[in-house]
């Protein structure tokens, strides 16, 4: 690992320097004001760079093993059992050279990505507005997607309306400040639409909404007020690990105040994500970026099938490479049981029966 640190005078030089000389994966370990200069620590693990003109090997699967790994995914993991029959009878239905080419392709062909673009300057204002329960972490996923488009020298502004919460506002000025982004509170729909009109060409706007109970309609009203002044669908923020039918029910709340896509956070304090694979298969939401870690310098990850199968996979045991491994054939369109003991297919029991030896 490379450690080096830097002098410089603001975040936005450091941010810079940084990326030039260790590249986009260093990581900010911490950061000091000193006077009028702030010395900022980074480190990165050096990578070899990729051999010129070599394209990457496609291993081929068969599909029954790209079936029985996904069934043990979605059995580690904890979906849900009726998500997993219907994620399950619809990967039966793809082609079998879909399949060959392991369960990244089922993931790329099931679930939805759209994934954060840090597009160049726009003719005109634009906005990105946040959204979630109280403690998922939006502000510091705001804070990140300052960091993205300040590394893309693009003009970025915060806009907060999280006033409630204890040290909310302290946070987002500690982060602007160290970004050296401008900040606007706002606590009033009113005041962000006064905010908004005076809006510059160029720059983007970050809105940070207030914490909101997804079961209190008294607060549910409250965002849908801010959501309807900035005309913007907010990404809804959730944090992974959670239970998965309450994910589910959160994801569905706040797609009935207009959030199509979302962002996961914690993937680094989290083992199980069947919260997050409910609430792409079943609420259909687009997952658009990963975030790890309470640091800004902890850069989003782009939400795509292979950084998902790559979380997915980190603590799975490795059933696969056992010999007793079922080879019972699979069906086609798995048959609803109405006893909790055979609410999965045989094929997928054989798998739990595996993983518990």
């Amino acid at each position: 690992m490379k450690i080096k640190t830097y002098m410089c005078r603001s975040m936005d030089e450091a941010m810079r320097t940084i990326r030039a000389e260790l590249g986009p994966e260093a990581v900010i370990i911490s950061s000091l004001n000193e006077g009028n200069k702030i010395r900022v620590t980074a480190a990165c693990e050096n990578i070899p760079a990729p051999l010129e003109n070599s394209e990457p090997e496609i291993h081929k699967y068969t599909a029954l093993e790209t079936k029985n790994t996904l069934c043990h995914i979605l059995t580690y993991h904890g979906v849900p059992a009726s998500v997993s029959e219907s994620l399950i009878a619809e990967t039966c239905q793809l082609a079998p050279t879909l399949l060959e080419r392991g369960v990244v392709s089922v993931l790329k062909q099931l679930l939805t990505f759209a994934p954060l673009k840090f597009s160049p300057p726009p003719s005109k204002p634009q906005q990105v507005m946040l959204a979630g329960p109280v403690g998922v972490g939006k502000t510091v996923t705001l804070a990140k997607i300052a960091t993205e488009y300040r590394l893309k020298d693009q003009q970025v502004e915060i806009i907060s309306a999280d006033y409630l919460k204890a040290g909310a506002t302290e946070q987002i000025q500690a982060y602007a400040q160290a970004l050296d982004v401008p900040l606007t509170l706002v606590q009033t729909p009113t005041q962000l639409e006064k905010k908004l009109t005076e809006g510059k060409s160029g720059v983007t706007y970050l809105i940070d909404t207030p914490g909101s109970n997804p079961l209190d309609q008294r607060e549910i009203t409250h965002l849908t007020d801010f959501i309807l002044t900035a005309k913007q669908a907010p990404y809804l923020v959730l944090a992974a690990g959670g239970d998965p039918y309450e994910m589910q029910d959160t994801a569905a709340a706040f797609k009935d105040v207009g959030s199509t896509r979302f962002i996961m956070t914690r993937f680094d304090a989290a083992k199980r994500f069947g919260g997050l694979l409910s609430v792409l298969f079943k609420e259909r939401l687009e997952f658009a970026a990963m975030s790890c870690g309470p640091e800004i310098g902890s850069r989003l990850k782009e939400a795509n099938s292979d950084n998902l199968l790559s979380v997915l996979k980190a603590y799975l045991p490795d059933v696969m490479a056992s010999k007793t491994v079922t080879t019972t054939p699979l069906q086609t369109k798995p048959h609803l049981q109405q006893t909790r003991d055979a609410e999965l297919p045989a094929w997928v029991k054989g798998f739990t029966e595996a993983k518990k030896a």
